[in-house]
């Protein structure tokens, strides 16, 4: 069950809608809807650019040529359901004789009513029919942001996260619906009305530029007959935008932009929507179910998607230049929303959610404004107390609002401890309140399995909930840790009796899996090259839980995993626009997980197999070197302020290194270099009192490993005695000190050093 789902209108309809009802209800199985409207009973997933006029009047898609030849040659003599329909299935499409006629086809006449080009007005006009009750939705929440003391970075963010949650319920529609738009307009752009005549004289001819007249341009009047068959405007995009109240406007006079501005945006709004899917901007997979209907399902992050559109939309704007942070809305009141239609009640409660994950997708707004935390926390549980009162427990938006709450609990309590004069206040305080909170999102984790499971959440919904619950819980029952936690070697760092059993993350994580389209009972580590990189992308945390266990064989799979993850993200950094943290420290985050997996690797090889250790330990410095040679890890050393990656880079790169150069694998001076700058700048910031290790509670906004509230990190060797840190940095300088031929110890010889979380690697 989706949030704001398409309404395929019934057959049955008043004879001035009669043409739209049709062409909707032909449209709407060619983009993965409707797969029970007859005669078919099959949806499938067109490509709009390949889709023919022919293709949308009959409402199926036909067998190429050389099959429509072989097929009027031999006709197939089976009938459907006992009857001779007059056409036939030939594999997934629809053949028909070339003189016969299919029930319900709608004839050339009715079609070329629509135009300039006859295909795209007729997928637009079925997608604006068929989004109607969405369109509404979003415009009223839109209507209601610009009524209320909000932030317009904050508006314009959850109006493009309410359209992306359109787009999640049925992409390949809204996709289509883009791409007519797109032909619309590049084919109703009238160029003469601009040009003086006052020199001209005599007739035009038909097609010379002339002036316009409501006579000769069909489309000159919006509101008209002729804008109904000649429609520019995709209704969701282009009639919701303006509601916000962002622009010039004649009787409420300046706005943030102008009207052309506005129109601008919405553009590059469907632009971004078409590249949703590609690695680092979510992941759409395609399903098709026992009867043989085919649709698409979408996973984003709202902030990832949403937050680079906003920078670049008003980054010439005076919300480019902020001094104080941005004004979040408030819910309208339960018995105001209670009266309105059920769409329009989900539109405006999912608002605390866009706004909340999109604020929190911006660590910069978090670090100069850490009450920001608290204010999106509390906004999300308002809407979770107004869902009670006007929406059914198992409805899309109570079941996403609870399970997002559930998980801000944990995110929160593990990294307010120590910094937050607040941490823990919703769900009690010190380690009572959070063994709470975890035992609420464990459940609230297995209760997103199940309505997934019965259909009542949609599987990106699910995946996306999924992990990023996994991932709080296992950071939270991480730390902080006693000295007997430090002087354990286990691998694991999962407290018996605080977090969920070891078999039901693995449940979980099978179902995130199969949610997004993969098979979870096989082993990707020997499927993850023919993968799609969107696919990959999105493997890291599933590479990080694999090699927690610490068992060989489990971390060898991690690694290969995690090596084309850490690819993938540093080819997508390199094409994002710098400005994010989350986004420009993806690539470095991807590097340092592959050296933490391949130094535990390394260290759970035995003696006897000395030359894979030292294989393992070969990755490591790679990804070391790379994580060294990344921008951003320079941009941790220059900074002033507090760094909430550099405690976990300096650590991952400086065990590693250490850990290398005592198995005699050459590690390079200038790394060893950058290495210690960054254990000097931890050491220091630490200062000399502090003897108490660090754990993932310690970093202020949450984003170790280049992560963000988005995207959380795996902390397994931020937790080092201050010892085994100085340790390091003594080695490093040896290294750096030494003669190049002289880096690295002899093959076969090892030295005892700090390993990691107090242990001696020997």
């Amino acid at each position: 069950m989706h949030v704001f789902p398409a309404r395929i209108p019934a057959a049955e309809a008043r004879r001035a809608d009669v043409v739209d009802v049709r062409v909707a209800r032909k449209v709407a199985p060619l983009f993965g809807l409707g797969g029970d409207v007859p005669p078919y009973h099959r949806s499938w997933v067109c490509d709009y650019t390949a889709l023919s006029l022919a293709e949308i009047g009959r409402g199926a898609p036909s067998p190429d040529r050389a099959e429509r030849s072989r097929l009027e040659a031999d006709p197939p003599r089976h009938s459907v359901d006992g009857e001779q329909p007059g056409w036939a299935w030939s594999g997934r499409s629809v053949w028909s004789a070339q003189h016969g006629s299919l029930p319900g086809a709608l004839s050339n006449a009715t079609l070329n009513r629509y135009g300039p080009d006859t295909k795209a007005a007729a997928v637009l006009a079925a997608a604006n029919r068929l989004l109607g009750d969405a369109t509404d939705a979003v415009a009223a929440a839109c209507r209601h942001l610009a009524g209320v003391d909000s932030d317009a970075e904050v508006r314009l963010a959850v109006w493009a996260g309410l359209v992306l949650e359109v787009y999640r319920a049925q992409p390949a529609l809204v996709i289509a619906a883009v791409q007519a738009r797109q032909v619309q307009r590049s084919l109703s752009a009238r160029w003469g009305a601009q040009v003086d005549r006052a020199r001209v004289t005599g007739v035009d001819a038909p097609s010379e530029i002339h002036p316009r007249t409501s006579v000769t341009d069909g489309d000159a009047d919006p509101d008209g007959s002729g804008a109904r068959w000649r429609p520019t405007s995709f209704d969701l995009i282009d009639s919701t935008l303006p509601a916000l109240g962002l622009a010039d406007h004649p009787a409420a006079g300046p706005g943030l932009v102008t009207a052309d501005a506005l129109d601008d945006m919405a553009s590059a709004w469907c632009q971004r929507l078409l590249g949703v899917g590609r690695p680092g901007r979510g992941l759409v997979w395609l399903t098709e179910d026992v009867e043989g209907s085919r649709r698409v399902h979408a996973m984003v992050r709202v902030g990832a998607v949403v937050a680079p559109f906003v920078a670049a939309s008003l980054g010439g704007t005076s919300v480019g230049d902020r001094a104080s942070p941005p004004v979040l809305p408030v819910l309208p009141a339960g018995d105001a929303l209670a009266a309105a239609p059920l769409l329009q009640r989900r539109a405006h409660l999912l608002m605390a959610h866009v706004t909340a994950n999109y604020v929190r997708y911006r660590d910069e707004l978090l670090r100069d404004w850490p009450q920001l935390r608290t204010q999106t926390k509390e906004l999300v549980a308002a809407a979770v107390h107004r869902c009670a009162e006007i929406l059914d427990a198992d409805d899309p938006v109570s079941l996403q609002l609870r399970a997002y709450a559930a998980y801000l609990d944990v995110w929160d309590a593990s990294r307010g401890r120590g910094h937050t004069a607040d941490a823990g206040a919703a769900s009690g305080s010190g380690d009572a309140g959070r063994v709470a909170a975890v035992r609420r999102l464990t459940a609230s984790q297995q209760r997103v399995m199940g309505t997934w499971r019965s259909g009542r959440l949609d599987p990106g919904a699910a995946a996306y909930l999924l992990e990023i619950g996994v991932v709080a819980l296992r950071d939270a029952v991480a730390g902080p840790l006693s000295s007997a936690d430090l002087a354990d070697t286990s691998a694991s760092t999962y407290r018996a009796g605080e977090g969920p059993a070891p078999a039901t993350v693995r449940a979980w994580w099978s179902a995130i899996l199969e949610a997004r389209g993969l098979d979870p009972g096989a082993d990707l580590a020997t499927l993850v090259d023919s993968l799609s990189d969107a696919q990959v992308f999105h493997l890291q945390h599933y590479a990080a839980w694999l090699a927690d266990g610490g068992r060989r064989a489990d971390l060898r799979r991690a690694l290969v995993i995690q090596e084309r993850v850490a690819a993938i993200r540093a080819e997508v950094t390199r094409g994002e626009p710098a400005g994010f943290a989350a986004k420009s420290e993806a690539a470095r985050a991807g590097y340092e997980l592959a050296a933490e997996i391949a130094t535990d690797l390394a260290l759970a090889t035995p003696e006897r197999e000395h030359g894979a250790r030292v294989r393992a330990l070969e990755r490591a410095v790679r990804h070391v070197h790379a994580v060294l040679a990344d921008p951003t890890t320079r941009g941790l050393l220059r900074s002033t302020g507090p760094q909430a990656a550099l405690p976990r880079t300096a650590r991952v790169v400086a065990r590693a290194l250490c850990v290398a150069a005592s198995h005699g694998v050459i590690v390079e001076a200038e790394d060893a270099v950058v290495a210690a700058a960054l254990l000097d700048a931890v050491i220091g910031a630490e200062g000399p009192g502090d003897i108490r290790p660090r754990t993932p509670a310690d970093e202020p906004d949450g984003t170790q490993q280049g992560g963000s509230d988005n995207e959380p990190g795996r902390c397994r060797t931020d937790a080092t005695p201050r010892g085994g840190l100085r340790d390091w940095r003594t080695h490093l300088a040896d290294i750096a000190a030494a003669p190049p031929s002289e880096l690295g110890n002899p093959a076969g010889t090892t030295q005892s050093l700090p390993a990691t979380n107090g242990e001696t690697q020997r």
